[in-house]
């Protein structure tokens, strides 16, 4: 009877422990589909994540689109470069089109003024062709005595005529010699002139003519044109004085003297001008 109990018993327990084994199996097996699909989820999720690191860390390759530009947009010039250290640079200068052609109007003749300077009272040029070798380039003006010396311009020489046989030549004057004589008059004379030309100067004593004899009958021929009037000649003859006031008033004028009063004042100018003209060291101040 005993025995049949614990067999029983035996049998019971076994039972039992079959049951909490298959239990333990049951919720081991439950544990471990859960786990898994956890681990699923887990393993998906990271790799959501895996994917978006991914995605924040690159750019993203597709090229952006190029922008069209602005229709009518004017044409700018290319901004400057900057400029070069230690050299001269100069920007390059940039024309820009003009939309509507500009149309010059007509040319206005252009009037040039006359200067003042390079002129005379009487509108003419101070400048001219000199008339001869002895004669500048300006009106009433001659070289000096140095400067014709050193040409080997010795004599100077002028058209006369006479009076009587009304015979023409030429006749010359040592330059040398005449000159001498007439600043060493001047020098001596001077003082008692009062800036006026003495009787002699003023009546001068004229040539005798070499074909018929005539004393004081040889007069200079004095040009009309007062600017070929050949003053270095009429100088060393001593023979201004033929001049007529006028003339005398035309010298004065163009070398920057007083040209009024009576004849003796301006002839006396003229005298001494033209001296000074040769010798601009010599005795021949006003």
């Amino acid at each position: 009877m005993n025995n049949q109990n614990d067999q029983q018993e035996i049998s019971r327990k076994r039972k039992n422990n079959n049951l909490h084994d298959q239990n333990n199996a049951s919720n081991f097996s439950k544990f471990s589909t859960e786990n898994i699909l956890r681990v699923g989820e887990e393993g998906e999720e990271d790799d959501d994540n895996d994917l978006l690191t991914l995605s924040l860390s690159f750019p993203p390759t597709n090229k952006p689109r190029k922008q069209s530009p602005p229709k009518n947009q004017p044409n700018l010039p290319p901004p400057p470069l900057p400029l070069p250290s230690g050299s001269f640079y100069l920007p390059p200068v940039t024309v820009l089109a003009s939309p509507t052609p500009i149309v010059a109007g007509p040319i206005q003749p252009m009037h040039k003024r006359r200067n003042p300077s390079k002129a005379g009272k009487d509108g003419k040029s101070d400048t001219i062709p000199p008339p001869f070798p002895w004669a500048a380039n300006r009106r009433a003006t001659v070289h000096t005595l140095d400067y014709l010396l050193s040409k080997q311009l010795f004599a100077i020489s002028g058209n006369v005529q006479c009076k009587r046989c009304e015979r023409k030549y030429q006749m010359e004057y040592d330059l040398r010699e005449k000159f001498l004589e007439i600043g060493t008059y001047i020098a001596e004379n001077k003082a008692a002139m009062h800036d006026r030309a003495p009787d002699i100067w003023m009546n001068p004593l004229l040539p005798t003519c070499q074909f018929c004899k005539q004393e004081n009958s040889v007069k200079p021929i004095i040009s009309e044109e007062k600017s070929t009037i050949n003053w270095l000649f009429l100088l060393l003859g001593k023979m201004l004085g033929c001049c007529t006031l006028d003339d005398l008033k035309y010298f004065c004028e163009h070398t920057k003297n007083h040209r009024t009063g009576a004849k003796d004042r301006v002839l006396y100018l003229t005298y001494l001008t033209l001296c000074k003209q040769l010798d601009p060291n010599g005795p021949f101040d006003r």
